[in-house]
């Protein structure tokens, strides 16, 4: 799910909204014996896209460190929580968070069986519960930009509008020593 939503935040990310993540993927739509076309797509007329940047869809490290000391934002890191507490090595660096942060692992938010999404109403519970509103702008990172996707589709689909990815995650936060870790 993690891959399909990272290609949607693309997408969103460069002006196109019409696009949709179907939940629990192909291995879904398959098992469910829902049709299947092969060969060339038909009947759809080629069209063209101009792919436009919009603003603050990403974000850099310097931007998520000035967030992590305004209450009017909430950073929410979509690691497992081993890796927010810092209580394992991690791949990505220096093990822990960014100070400041809440953690709503994108997993929990993912049926491993069924690997469809959670309900909205257990999503918006899990969100909830470490204070992530409507009322606060949302950074979402994780160790790589992608796996946070999933956690900015379902606050998405929950009517969040202030949503933004911090692309580096921790793949870049973790390596630069110059930037607080926090653990615990």
């Amino acid at each position: 799910m993690m891959w399909a939503t990272r290609f949607w935040w693309m997408l969103k990310a460069l002006g196109f909204d019409d696009a949709a993540v179907l939940d629990g993927g192909f291995d879904k739509w398959l098992a469910e014996n829902l049709p299947v076309e092969r060969g060339p797509a038909k009947g759809y007329p080629p069209a063209a896209f101009s792919a436009k940047l919009r603003p603050g869809r990403f974000i850099g490290k310097e931007e998520v460190l000035e967030a992590s000391k305004d209450p009017d934002f909430v950073i929410v890191n979509a690691l497992g929580p081993q890796f927010h507490q810092g209580l394992e090595p991690s791949r990505y660096g220096r093990p822990g968070r960014i100070p400041g942060s809440v953690n709503v692992p994108a997993a929990s938010l993912v049926d491993p069986q069924s690997k469809t999404f959670t309900s909205l109403a257990d999503a918006a519970a899990k969100f909830a519960a470490v204070g992530v509103g409507k009322d606060r702008h949302v950074i979402a990172y994780c160790g790589g930009g992608i796996s946070a996707t999933v956690d900015l589709f379902l606050l998405h689909q929950l009517g969040f509008g202030d949503l933004t990815l911090y692309d580096g995650s921790m793949g870049e936060w973790a390596k630069d020593p110059a930037l607080p870790i926090e653990k615990g």
